[in-house]
């Protein structure tokens, strides 16, 4: 079977496809559209993906359809997820997929549903016609991770942390991750191991409050915004701070003990999913926040 899946939307989002995508694996020959930088880890899991900004997909939004069509001109199922509902997008899929299976989802649940996001895209794709099992899916991706170098022994050297994400109301003030950066090398079980501040595109204005204060922490400051290097990193890390963000669901996906701090958003939708993570959901950031967040990490990384 040949399934189109349509899911722009950002990092974190895109990467909630990927359980499902696991359980296809030799089961549909999958072309995934999405957005960068998520399409880039989605790449790995699918037979073909291509970029909803590329040429040609803009079609999808006419109010008459192009008599090019799209893209992709082959499928025995289409399965997208858009925010808008507008049925521009669903008559336009007909129009270039005349004989084909069509469904279009709501890219998100409604907030409070207690439905993790990784399930809710298992559950649609199952309603589509795809063998995924959701249960098993979110249990797998709970268990073990997903991708990055699972099972190989790699030195893990160096503690990361992400004071960003793309919304900043999930995010603590730069102050906050300035205290939590000095306490944490004052922890014995945290000493010998290289800090490093990771700053990606959405943090770039962090970029010269985290310079400025770099004598005062003794971290590195890494700006990332490739998969190469931000791989190459998460492989080095024994332990992850971050916000509910694209590159924390990335470190939990990778396996890398990951302390994920929400700040107003549902836990039960967006826990990040991999088998070494701990979530603290707390919208006051203080010296509180900053020892509790301490205490989990001696716990996570003497698992």
């Amino acid at each position: 079977m040949k399934a189109l899946i349509i899911r722009p939307g950002a990092m974190g989002d895109t990467l909630m496809v990927i359980p499902s995508l696991i359980e296809l694996s030799g089961k549909a020959a999958v072309t995934f559209v999405g957005r960068q930088p998520g399409l880039d880890f989605i790449r790995d899991f699918v037979n073909r993906g291509l970029d909803m900004e590329a040429a040609g997909w803009h079609r999808l939004f006419m109010k008459t359809p192009d008599d090019q069509g799209l893209p992709v001109s082959q499928t025995d199922l289409v399965i997208a997820f858009f925010s808008n509902e507008d049925v521009t997008i669903r008559e336009n899929l007909k129009a270039y997929f005349p004989h084909v299976p069509i469904h279009v989802f709501p890219s998100f649940l409604p907030e409070g549903k207690g439905l993790h996001m990784a399930r809710y895209f298992a559950e649609c794709l199952k309603s589509a016609g795809l063998p995924v099992d959701p249960d098993r899916s979110v249990k797998k991706a709970l268990a073990g991770a997903l991708f990055g170098d699972a099972g190989r022994s790699i030195a893990r050297d160096r503690i990361i942390f992400h004071p960003g994400s793309g919304d900043p109301n999930k995010n603590y003030p730069p102050d906050f991750w300035l205290k939590l950066l000095e306490r944490s090398g004052r922890e014995t079980t945290l000493q010998g191991l290289k800090e490093t501040v990771l700053l990606g595109p959405a943090e770039e204005h962090l970029v010269s409050f985290f310079r400025e204060n770099h004598l005062t922490i003794q971290s590195e400051i890494s700006f990332c915004a490739d998969k190469e290097t931000l791989t190459a990193l998460l492989r080095e890390a024994a332990l992850y701070f971050g916000h509910d963000s694209g590159i924390t669901h990335l470190a939990a996906m990778s396996g890398t003990p990951t302390i994920a701090l929400f700040r107003g958003s549902d836990v039960n939708q967006w826990r990040p999913l991999g088998p070494r993570v701990k979530v603290i959901d707390s919208k006051e950031a203080g010296s509180e926040l900053v020892g509790r967040i301490l205490e989990e990490s001696k716990a996570l990384i003497t698992e």
